[in-house]
């Protein structure tokens, strides 16, 4: 997760034109609790991200590198 949410701040607003309609503020949002507020950090919701949140970026992100790819 740590990586994945490193991965969207360096996109910064690239992200959402890359891959619209996901939430990178709430993924941005998660690496600053997982770096930096390890007291904050509740397992039942970074569990439901993995199980909820990543197969939807996971396909987002293999769309955009196809569509990269023929460009």
């Amino acid at each position: 997760m740590q990586i994945i949410t490193e991965a969207a701040k360096r996109l910064g607003d690239d992200g959402p034109i890359l891959c619209p309609g996901l939430d990178w503020d709430g993924v941005r949002g998660m690496g600053n609790i997982l770096r930096h507020a390890y007291h904050r950090i509740d397992d039942k919701i970074v569990w439901d991200t993995v199980k909820h949140e990543l197969p939807p970026m996971r396909d987002a992100v293999a769309t955009a590198l196809q569509r990269k790819s023929r460009d």
